[in-house]
């Protein structure tokens, strides 16, 4: 027998284990949502006078989400959390998962939302409370204090079955969901599912999510507000409606979004002089000699847009990847332009670039999303599949919120299939005590001392009033 086979010699398997608890990592964001008040927030918001469940349903929301940070990508996937039953207790099943996701409308998507902004204003009390405070968003170095940075995005979401709202797009055939995340934390705050005609820049969507989303923020956290997009953005309604503070007068927002380059834009660039373009600054901060910048607000026709509108130019040497894509201009002068819109004054066309690259973030977010479960819708039904984003943006922002209040080093910033790997997939023995009971990790995998250190910072934070 060889080495490379010799390792099964003498081996047997049997199932005389006892007390053993498989994905045991997993309990301390069951219990940093019992401790900041998460799970009773929604079995307040799906509580019903006349249905007393054997599962309350706000746990079974919560269970679900702990299932989906395990790899769970079906309806059927909470099984997995029997695996830490002996510390949990038994899980719901699929089928009471399926009831809890299919009871929830319109009404119980307003209660969720109400429930997640009372336990959001909570986190972000205990945020603030960290050595090193809530964290701003820096630009060229400098925190942005004060300041609530929100990043919408669309992103088409391809399915291959049979399922409501499914309809072609320019990329296939499937859903067309809307997101917006806080920059400033990772939080996942809205998940809007489209059908997949929906258009890139309709300001009645944007509208109605960007309120939705500053619904779910405390209420602090409302009076500063930067809307990042794309050029999808770009609308007259949408600027108008944050440049008016969402008809609040209290409230100063911001937007830094994409600019479509029309035929009037290339005739106004024609017109801008050489020695009006101001050098580009690269990630640290210094003059980019291939890279540069020019405002032509002066230069355009912007009748109807808000009067505060800014139209900011910035070129670069042609990449390769764009070269398909280039416009006459483009090709006659060498450089590649884009182009952002935003009415913040005053403030250098540098810093202004430098802010609204920041938004690329928007594309991690939407790829862990993706990494979880938005492109596993389960059902054929519309609203079903809706509270299942819904528990995709409840799922990420346990992940921030972990990552914010008890984890540090590289899992502070890892990626969910790394906490999954290194940290809930742990597996432990229960060794009861007299009055208490015991979760034992082997010293000897790699994450172990971070998953106890990790436990003890959430059993740290005071309980819920």
């Amino acid at each position: 027998m060889s080495k490379l086979t010799g390792w099964a010699e003498g081996l047997s398997l049997s199932t005389g284990g006892r007390k053993l608890v498989g994905k045991a990592g997993i309990v301390t964001v069951r219990r940093l949502a019992d401790k900041v008040g998460l799970t009773d927030a929604l079995s307040s918001a799906l509580v019903r006078r006349d249905f007393h469940p054997v599962h309350d349903r706000g746990g079974v929301l919560v269970s679900a989400a702990c299932a989906v940070l395990l790899g769970s990508r079906s309806i059927a996937g909470i099984d997995v959390m029997r695996q830490a039953a002996l510390v949990l207790g038994h899980p719901a099943s699929a089928s009471t998962l399926y009831r809890t996701l299919d009871g929830i409308g319109p009404l119980q998507l307003d209660k969720i939302a109400s429930a997640l902004a009372r336990t959001r204003s909570r986190v972000h009390d205990l945020i603030d409370l960290r050595p090193g405070g809530f964290p701003w968003i820096r630009v060229d170095g400098r925190p942005l204090t004060g300041w609530t940075v929100l990043d919408i995005d669309a992103s088409f979401v391809p399915v291959h079955s049979d399922k409501e709202g499914a309809e072609p797009h320019r990329k296939g055939f499937g859903l067309h969901p809307l997101l917006i995340f806080l920059d400033n934390t990772d939080e996942h705050l809205v998940c809007r599912l489209r059908p997949g005609s929906a258009g890139s820049n309709t300001a009645v969507d944007h509208i109605e999510v960007g309120a939705e989303a500053i619904r779910r923020l405390p209420t602090r956290r409302r009076r500063k507000v930067l809307f990042r997009a794309d050029g999808a953005g770009a609308t007259k309604e949408w600027l108008t409606w944050i440049t008016s503070g969402g008809r609040n007068k209290a409230n100063t927002w911001e937007y830094s979004v994409g600019w479509t380059r029309d035929d009037d834009f290339w005739t106004a660039l024609a017109k801008v002089p050489q020695k009006a373009w101001t050098p580009a600054l690269d990630a640290k901060g210094t003059p980019r000699e291939d890279a540069a910048l020019v405002e032509i607000t002066d230069l355009l026709d912007l009748t109807g847009w808000p009067g505060s509108l800014r139209i900011v130019v910035r070129r670069e040497p042609i990449h390769p990847k764009y070269e398909k894509d280039l416009k006459p201009y483009e090709v006659a002068t060498g450089f590649r332009y884009t182009v952002i819109a935003t009415n913040t004054p005053g403030r250098q066309l540098q810093w202004l670039d430098a802010r609204h690259r920041v938004h690329a973030h928007v594309e991690s977010g939407i790829r862990r999303s993706k990494a979880l479960t938005l492109t596993r819708l389960p059902s054929a039904k519309f609203a079903l599949n809706q509270a299942w984003c819904t528990l995709l943006a409840l799922t990420m922002d346990l992940i921030s919120w972990l990552q914010l209040l008890a984890l540090d080093g590289k899992l502070a910033r890892a990626e969910p299939a790394t906490l999954r790997s290194e940290l809930f997939d742990i597996p432990a023995k229960l060794a009861d005590h007299a009055r208490s009971r015991e979760l034992k990790f082997d010293p000897a995998w790699p994450a172990a001392h971070r998953a106890v250190a990790a436990w003890d910072r959430v059993q740290a934070l005071p309980d819920t009033g």
